[in-house]
């Protein structure tokens, strides 16, 4: 298979929108029903193994009716929530789709299917019967193509544990009920948004090619080969040929491998062949899945990231069995990677990703985070679980905005999405630095520029900076410049009597010394969102955690205003 060099943009046209609503309509009408099968398969030829170990704590909550996803818990001991709506929990409607989301993709199988036991598998087959009586129509956020496609891929991963000592009326709706959405999904897939929505309806089609019964009326073997192909189209669409992921979002290139990894083991043991088409994305994306971790295991903040689990990442990693090694500069993702002995600093080089591709665009111009070991020392201050109206949206507004990088801020003004960035590489005797430049804010302050270098020694224990805005025009009037460096939640800093030394104690209990010229430095609180529901053990709310931040601040006027500082290991 040809890998192309640069991903196509993803663009959900008009057109496409159109029809996708007009498919809908089509979709819910009782006379749909009559194009989808009315016989159930009388068996599964092939089924693929559970994907992923689920977690039995999480069975638990379930068992007491604690339906927890997305951030917001639903409790619901006594029914199934299915019913459930965003006016009945006073939340704001993206929040509420993201959770039902989460509820509706049947991805809570893998935890029953941990917990084990014959109570975890009549409560699991008890909901999906509830299902299948309530949304027999094919309508709403239920029957989307991308959480038609999680169902499907999750039914058909834990058809074992389901059917095991299932009666046959279960066992023949059941069956029934994947034919069904696999025919379905054979019409919607393609019409599903691009990027993450369209390669989950097809990954729906990938699973039930390989594991329905041929269709007398097709050619088995093409139909096969012919569902791979298309979510080799769909990924073609948003991996790029470094192995990072067009939204620039590091936790996309590890959804995307984390689905990927199982199928391709699935394909691997029934047609090597298949599986050789998925081999260059695995090949491509486990690196740069790498490229993205800090010493802790968990991946960097850029562009609404979070950190993920470590253990989840390194299993995802075993699993695909891809050996290559980070790269130290991703061309086409515009990410830089400089390692000096334990120390990581990760740089981003390049400009947000279309509104499209993620559910908001970080401006972190220019932004980097940086870690020595376990220790995670400056980071970016990440994006919040859910998304939505009121106070949600202040948070992913504030948390999109340049002020919530370790980078510079030059007003009240964003910078330009579209600012022209250069970034340049030196090496020499192991130490490592950067020259790099923005106009982001040139239209909106008098031409003026940023310039940025930063130093990193081959101890691994100094890390300079170097800030400038350059001189405007002549007309120019004077702007705030703030220099802001967001610490971890696990750092300690003090402000000396001074005023231009900042004392930090790692988590490990690592002493590290900040100094700083050309502007005033001060202290200021900060807030971090980088670790999910998944790391505070499911609790809400849980995962905004205080911290502080470095700030230098001064007023650019008519020469350059010139910032410095330096990081240094003490100790």
């Amino acid at each position: 298979m040809t890998v192309g060099v640069v991903a196509a943009p993803l663009q959900d046209s008009i057109w496409l929108k159109l029809l996708r609503r007009l498919a809908a309509a089509l979709y819910s009408r009782r006379a749909y029903d009559w194009l989808l099968p009315g016989k159930a398969p009388v068996e599964l030829p092939v089924l693929p193994e559970e994907s992923w170990p689920g977690q039995p704590a999480k069975a638990d909550r379930l068992f007491q009716g604690r339906f927890i996803f997305a951030g917001l818990e639903v409790r619901s001991p006594h029914t199934a929530p299915w019913s459930v709506s965003a006016e009945q929990l006073k939340v704001d409607e993206a929040s509420f789709a993201a959770w039902a989301a989460e509820l509706h993709g049947f991805g809570w199988l893998a935890d029953f299917a941990a917990q084990g036991g014959e109570m975890a598998r009549r409560m699991s087959c008890s909901l999906l019967v509830s299902w299948l009586e309530r949304h027999r129509r094919i309508q709403g956020l239920p029957w989307r193509a991308d959480l038609a496609g999680r169902r499907l891929v999750n039914w058909l991963s834990y058809a074992h544990f389901l059917l095991q000592d299932a009666d046959e009326r279960f066992a023949h709706d059941f069956l029934l009920a994947i034919a069904r959405h696999a025919a379905h999904l054979g019409r919607a897939a393609r019409l599903a948004p691009p990027g993450l929505p369209r390669f989950s309806a097809l990954l729906g089609l990938a699973y039930a090619a390989e594991c329905l019964p041929p269709d007398a009326r097709q050619d088995s073997a093409q139909h096969k080969q012919a569902a791979i192909r298309d979510l080799c189209v769909a990924l073609d669409a948003q991996v790029l040929a470094d192995g990072g992921h067009v939204s620039r979002n590091p936790a996309h290139v590890l959804a995307l491998l984390r689905d990927l990894v199982p199928l391709w083991r699935f394909l691997r043991a029934i047609d090597p062949e298949r599986a050789g088409l998925l081999q260059p994305y695995l090949d491509r994306m486990a690196p740069m899945l790498r490229f993205f971790r800090h010493g802790d295991g968990g991946l960097a903040l850029f562009h609404g990231s979070d950190e993920g689990r470590a253990a989840e990442i390194e299993r995802v990693l075993d699993a695909s069995e891809a050996k290559g090694k980070p790269l130290s500069s991703a061309s086409l993702s515009r990410f830089e990677r400089a390692v000096a002995r334990r120390s990581l600093l990760l740089l981003d080089t390049g400009n947000p990703p279309p509104a499209i591709i993620g559910a908001q665009p970080h401006r972190g111009l220019l932004a980097f985070e940086f870690s020595q070991g376990k220790d995670r020392l400056i980071v970016n201050c990440g994006a919040p679980r859910r998304v939505g109206s009121g106070r949600t949206a202040d948070w992913a507004n504030a948390l999109s905005g340049v002020a919530a990088h370790s980078t510079l801020v030059l007003g009240r003004v964003e910078p330009e999405p579209a600012a022209r960035i250069s970034a340049v590489r030196h090496e020499q005797d192991g130490n490592i630095w950067f020259e790099l430049e923005h106009d982001g804010w040139a239209a909106a302050y008098g031409g003026r520029l940023y310039r940025r270098r930063l130093f990193l020694a081959a101890s691994g224990e100094d890390l300079r900076g170097e800030e400038t805005v350059t001189a405007g025009a002549a007309n120019a009037v004077p702007v705030e410049a703030v220099l802001r460096l967001h610490l971890h939640p696990g750092m300690q800093a003090s402000l000396l009597g001074s005023g231009d030394t900042i004392i930090l104690k790692t988590a490990s209990g690592q002493g590290w010394r900040f100094r700083s010229g050309g502007g005033v430095l001060r202290l200021e609180d900060s807030i971090y969102f980088g670790q999910g529901e998944a790391q505070q053990g499911g609790g809400l709310g849980a995962e905004a955690r205080r911290t502080q931040q470095i700030v230098m601040a001064g007023s650019a006027g008519g020469e350059d205003l010139v910032f410095k500082w330096a990081l240094t290991k003490v100790g």
